[in-house]
């Protein structure tokens, strides 16, 4: 099978994993758990979540060239290999289908709210396939035009709020006031797993940068760079509505926004908030989806281009009907998803190739000795 070369920069990694964590876990609030204390519970997360992203790279460190599928190949032999490959297919379909819901609830509850979620999941596959089939190089430089906007938007939004007054920092109090069970509850397994667990998708990008020798150091650096963006919109969050409202509402940023109120003029900036969360949006759907395609590729050995249309479709309709309405959607986000989905395929199985690729590759050093 001849296939296209693919290639992304350095710079264009950092931007995608930035906007890869920061994506949902913007729109949807993270670290709830955690109540008042959710900010100093994403920073522990960060530090975790940047030791797992130089672990994923350091597997295919070992095998470079390769991506997470021709590393299951390498371990396992053909058929295992296509096995755990045709897990990992479903696993990325399903995530970028649940990803794609959450966006499409974001704006039927607040700005299309007489648009059938099914146009909203249609018309949004239809841009990411067409990105998608124009190549993975695409998606890396339309990030590199967006992501200034993204996190200057983001930082505004902050400061915005605190020029209206709607912040209380007193609703940060008492720091650590339950001690760290709340704290260690919030990590295992929900922020661990959600945002920063979901970087076992770069496996499958990471064979396609083009400077391998930098490339553990800034995937860190980028993990560390979504973390404390999204340790400041957890801040501005709880000082902005308090924790238990927090807790309480289905879009919080959102929620915060409509506090700010400047000069009797600049008000409901909801708009701005949703620009910047569908683009973290669509970059997190497009890599999943990306990372599904790759693997049906390495399955049957036909370029994914020729599938986006029909896996895009898929993934739209499963988005729909995933969950009936969305509180259902969310409860399955918290309970099922983490424990029996994001553990087994972001943990287990990486934590499981570890020994055999060690072993495999030092005797295949030998071996050409």
């Amino acid at each position: 099978m001849k296939q296209h070369v693919e290639k992304i920069s350095l710079w264009q990694l950092y931007i995608l994993i930035i906007c890869f964590q920061i994506g949902s876990a913007a729109l949807v609030g993270i670290g709830n758990e955690a109540k008042q204390d959710a900010w100093i519970a994403i920073i522990i997360a960060t530090v975790f979540g940047a030791g797992l992203i130089l672990y994923y790279f350091f597997l295919l460190s070992r095998l470079p060239g390769k991506n997470l599928f021709e590393i299951f190949g390498f371990c396992f032999g053909k058929w295992i290999g296509k096995f755990l490959t045709l897990l990992y297919v479903i696993y990325f379909f399903y995530i970028s289908a649940r990803v794609l819901r959450d966006f499409g609830e974001l704006l039927v509850s607040t700005i299309f709210e007489v648009t059938p979620l099914e146009v909203i999941s249609i018309t949004m596959m239809l841009v990411i396939i067409y990105m998608l089939q124009l190549g993975l190089e695409v998606l890396g430089r339309t990030s590199e035009v967006f992501f200034p906007y993204v996190v200057t938007f983001i930082l505004v939004t902050g400061i915005a709020i605190w020029l209206s007054g709607g912040l209380e920092i007193s609703n940060l109090r008492p720091v650590l006031g339950d001690g760290f069970k709340p704290i260690k509850k919030a990590l295992f397994p929900q922020l661990i797993t959600f945002p920063f667990g979901e970087a076992i998708t770069f496996m499958v990008v990471g064979a396609y940068i083009g400077a391998k020798k930098r490339v553990g150091k800034v995937s860190a650096a980028a993990v560390v760079t979504s973390g404390l963006i999204l340790t400041y919109g957890s801040f501005i969050q709880i000082a902005t509505l308090g924790a238990d409202l927090k807790e309480r509402a289905t879009f919080p940023l959102l929620s915060a926004s409509r506090e700010i109120s400047l000069l009797n003029f600049i008000e409901r900036v909801d708009l701005i908030i949703v620009f910047f969360v569908m683009f973290g949006i669509i970059v997190k759907v497009s890599l999943f989806f990306y990372g599904g395609l790759k693997g049906l590729e390495y399955i049957i050995n036909k370029p994914y281009r020729s599938m986006t249309l029909p896996m895009g479709a898929l993934v739209a309709f499963i988005s729909v009907v995933v969950s009936h309405n969305f509180i259902e959607h969310i409860e399955e986000g918290l309970v099922f998803v983490p424990f029996y989905l994001h553990l087994p395929f972001q943990f287990g199985i990486p934590m499981l190739i570890l020994p055999i690729l060690l072993w495999k590759t030092k005797k295949k050093e030998k071996t050409s000795l």
